[in-house]
């Protein structure tokens, strides 16, 4: 009992630091994030701490005058940023003999306030800003993190709460030059994200790629760099975002547009391009309780009925509600099986070359064995009221 005491004696002080120091780094983010943008106001609640003396934290309130109270001492803090107050509270400290030397670090607290940033960005959130102080474009994305990874620079949307949410669209590509477009309390900025494809199989540079609206395969297959030696353009597999397969071919010199516009199919976001092998027609595994268990050498991703079709089918026993994937970097998944085309959830799900299908017995009621059980039973309590009698 003593040890255990002891132990949670620590585990309370371990929680206490772990707290401050949460406390800490909000503080530090926070202070960062509002040091030359925000202007305190009145009713505001700022949150003081100085490190190393947690006796002389203390939140307070901007009174109707524009100060705050702060042991014994009122400061004028309306209008200023947050740094001054840092620097007005040092001073205060020191001059009051209170803490010789020390770290203060003021953040306000969230009010109503802001500005709302959001779509493509790194950290899509609502940003605290002055009434009276309006900031730019570029600050308010700034504040957010900056723009994610598929962001579109050409459309990024600002709408006015303030003028019947009205909508303007700028473009703030590399390309074009700095604008000075101010942002107003409450306003809402948006960065529109980019659609993403994915080009796989033999090819140079496969992977994700962001586009705008759509493309067609030849210009994927030149974002991805082109074909390698091995690859297949004879046999290209179009999976869409619904789980739907499309095969196409195209010569070797992809990069020629057709003839005819509209000729050629495009990718739209959530597609896959997957590029055989010409050489190589690799198995997907099919096991379990189908017709014909074993490898089925395909040359592309197919989906769950044309796996199991390949397997000749399911057998009387087999569990037709779901079954499992085991997939080629080794993890496994249970996913619901449906046959019909019309059910898109299971159409999603595709095999690729190397992954396994394995379909399960369906639970099955032994009857014989419930008989049995059912007459010992009967007997038993046949026995007993004989005995009782």
């Amino acid at each position: 009992m003593i040890y255990f005491l002891r132990g949670l004696h620590v585990s309370r002080i371990a929680f206490r630091c772990l707290q401050a120091h949460t406390i800490l780094l909000f503080l530090i983010a926070t202070t960062t994030l509002f040091g030359d943008v925000y202007r305190i106001r009145k009713g505001d609640t700022l949150l003081i701490s100085v490190i190393g003396q947690p006796e002389y934290t203390h939140s307070a309130q901007v009174r109707e005058d524009g100060r705050i109270s702060y042991f014994g001492g009122d400061l004028d803090v309306v209008g200023q940023t947050v740094e001054r107050v840092n620097q007005q509270i040092r001073e205060f400290l020191v001059s009051e003999g209170l803490v010789r030397n020390p770290v203060v670090m003021v953040s306000p607290v969230l009010q109503e306030n802001g500005v709302f940033v959001g779509g493509a960005v790194k950290l899509p959130g609502r940003y605290p800003i002055s009434p009276e102080t309006d900031i730019g474009l570029y600050r308010a994305i700034a504040l957010a993190g900056g723009m994610a990874e598929n962001a579109d620079h050409q459309v990024v949307q600002l709408i006015r709460t303030d003028v019947s949410e009205t909508v303007q669209t700028y473009d703030l590509s590399p390309a074009h030059p700095y604008r000075n477009i101010r942002v107003n309390v409450n306003d809402l900025v948006f960065v529109m994200p980019l659609s993403a494809i994915e080009v796989q199989g033999q090819v140079q540079t496969p992977g994700k790629f962001f586009i705008r609206g759509q493309i067609s395969i030849e210009e994927a297959l030149a974002r991805a760099g082109g074909p390698t030696q091995e690859a297949d353009l004879t046999a290209l597999v179009k999976v869409e975002m619904n789980g739907n397969l499309s095969e196409f071919n195209r010569s070797e010199q992809f990069w020629k547009s057709t003839p005819k516009a509209g000729a050629s199919p495009s990718l739209s976001n959530g597609d896959v391009l997957f590029v055989p092998n010409v050489f190589r027609v690799e198995p997907i595994y099919v096991i379990g309780y189908v017709r014909t268990p074993g490898a089925q050498r395909v040359r592309g991703p197919l989906s769950l009925p044309q796996v199991v079709a390949l397997g000749g089918g399911f057998e009387a026993s087999a569990n037709r509600e779901a079954v499992l994937i085991h997939y080629k970097d080794g993890t496994t998944v249970e996913v619901p099986f449906m046959s019909d085309p019309a059910d898109g959830a299971a159409q999603q799900v595709l095999l690729y070359p190397g992954d396994i299908l394995e379909v399960k017995k369906k639970f099955q009621v032994n009857w014989g064995l419930v008989s049995t059980l059912g007459y010992i039973v009967i007997s038993g309590i046949t026995l007993i009221l004989n005995l009782s009698n």
